[in-house]
């Protein structure tokens, strides 16, 4: 991170000593000149966790659209994870699409998952989600993700796990993906979107717990790599 942005943009308290975040609710106002070494770096960290054939972040699908807003973590090595996500309204409820969050390995299972998580709900606010509670939308073929992501819902299509399905969440799931991805099918009601990540392939690993049940689930219903899970859930903050 620049001294010029340290200057321009206060930091997100940090639960660790050790590292320093940043957040950008508007994606935009990180500057031109910045915006390359950081998709770069943004980019080389996908590249550890991924089997990647090619940069998942580029200038024609930039994270620095207006649309997006950003959270970034950093030592004193530089960037060490990341949390790009979007806010929306979908089915006349505020949203939360979680467009890709990458840790590199040293620094996973320290929370920074969670951490993202929790900051980009309170980014909302409390009195924004009502009675109806936000929709929490995420695309992924990691396990863990899938199963982290469904821990905080109180309900989430499609259900791997055995839950019955709530139409009202699938027709938000169609719209939200719609909207996302305009002519990507997502195949109902396994919420299936083929050949998502043909770019990339998520490396396995031993599996524990929900994400374990999880994984068995997406072996059986998406056994090609290339192929992810599009969810949507009900968060109440």
């Amino acid at each position: 991170m620049s001294r010029e942005l340290r200057r321009q943009y206060g930091t997100i308290k940090s639960p660790w000593p050790d590292y320093a975040v940043y957040s950008f609710p508007d994606a935009t106002r990180v500057s031109p000149a910045e915006q390359r070494p950081l998709m770069d770096a943004m980019n080389n960290i996908i590249a550890v966790n991924w089997q990647a054939t090619e940069p998942h972040w580029t200038p024609a699908s930039s994270p620095f659209d207006r649309k997006f807003s950003l959270i970034l973590v950093y030592d004193a090595s530089g960037l060490v994870a990341f949390s790009v996500y979007r806010k929306l309204l979908i089915a006349g409820r505020p949203a939360i699409y979680r467009s890709g969050t990458e840790v590199l390995p040293a620094h996973q299972g320290r929370g920074l998952y969670g951490f993202f998580t929790t900051e980009i709900l309170r980014s909302l606010g409390v009195a924004d989600s009502g009675d109806g509670g936000i929709l929490y939308g995420w695309r992924t073929r990691n396990p863990i993700v899938w199963a982290a992501n469904a821990r905080i819902c109180e309900q989430v299509t499609p259900s791997l796990l055995g839950t019955a399905q709530d139409p009202g969440l699938q027709a938000a799931c169609v719209e939200m993906c719609t909207l996302l991805y305009p002519g990507k099918s997502l195949e109902i009601p396994g919420m299936i979107m083929r050949g998502a990540y043909g770019h990339i392939k998520h490396h396995r690993q031993a599996y524990h717990g929900a994400a374990s049940l999880a994984d068995e689930a997406m072996q059986r219903v998406i056994p090609d790599p290339a192929d992810a899970l599009f969810s949507v859930g009900l968060v109440r903050v």
